[in-house]
């Protein structure tokens, strides 16, 4: 059976965005003034299971001091902030003082241009805030990142809970998402789709994704993660792909041997 072929989401999608303006906290992208959220209605998935909108996140990588200079002027030291890169993710967990992230690897790895553009940091938005980020571990061959971030002073998460099982084919999903960027603190980008089976190392979904969304979650209809979004087939962009929620937890229980995180 051929290959399908795919492609990595995630990268420089967040230079070619044409609604760039739209992204979230407009104090840090300086594109419009503070605005405050909206309630709307939602429906019944959101309802029973509110915390998968509230521990979405949206991911920067910035290149902190990237200039070009010209004959008649010369850089100035660490002055410029430049996004090269975004990502979704999710909250699994938090402490009393920090939260713990999962997003996709390929995003946390920095690329032999990224690299060139000056120094590399991650920042984590969720609503109108944002705060900078460490890498925990990682697994390049799962194509997962866990990051650790700050917990501002009275903000309250959800625990993620990890599926114990992946769905049986043709099972409903759900995914939050910031696909080409697109996320605000008034909005979510949710999608559906069917869960397909695994091959290996990775399990398909007819999830829509496109550059931005890598890192989004998968949830099951009881609200359980499953997957995290980090490849799409290419020129069809209803068919994605993620690992295996028994590789999550295995990440997990890793990490927890030296930090506790649930």
């Amino acid at each position: 059976m051929e290959k399908i072929k795919s492609y990595i989401i995630g990268g420089w999608g967040m230079l070619s965005l044409t609604g760039f303006c739209f992204l979230v906290l407009t104090q840090f992208f300086s594109c419009h003034g503070k605005q405050k959220v909206i309630e709307t209605t939602k429906s019944a998935f959101v309802e029973t299971h509110q915390s998968k909108l509230e521990n979405f996140v949206f991911l920067v990588k910035e290149s902190h001091g990237f200039c070009v200079p010209d004959d008649e002027q010369s850089c100035p030291e660490a002055s410029n902030i430049l996004p090269v890169a975004s990502a979704s993710g999710v909250i699994l967990s938090s402490s009393t003082s920090h939260i713990f992230v999962l997003t996709a690897n390929h995003f946390c790895e920095s690329s032999d241009i990224e690299k060139m553009m000056g120094e590399l940091k991650i920042r984590i938005f969720i609503g109108e805030s944002s705060r900078m980020a460490s890498i925990v571990t990682s697994s390049k061959k799962a194509d997962l990142c866990l990051l650790e971030s700050l917990r501002f002073k009275g903000e309250k998460y959800t625990q993620t809970k990890i599926a114990k099982s992946m769905p049986l084919i043709g099972e409903e999903l759900y995914n939050v998402a910031a696909p080409d960027g697109m996320a605000s603190p008034n909005t979510r980008l949710m999608f559906s789709g069917n869960f397909a089976g695994c091959e290996i190392l990775n399990c398909v979904f007819t999830v829509p994704a496109t550059f931005g969304s890598s890192g989004s979650a998968v949830y099951n209809k009881e609200g359980e993660l499953v997957s995290l979004l980090v490849a799409a087939a290419v020129n069809f962009e209803n068919v994605s792909m993620g690992p295996h929620v028994d590789t999550i937890r295995v990440l997990v229980e890793t990490v927890e041997e030296t930090i506790d995180i649930y």
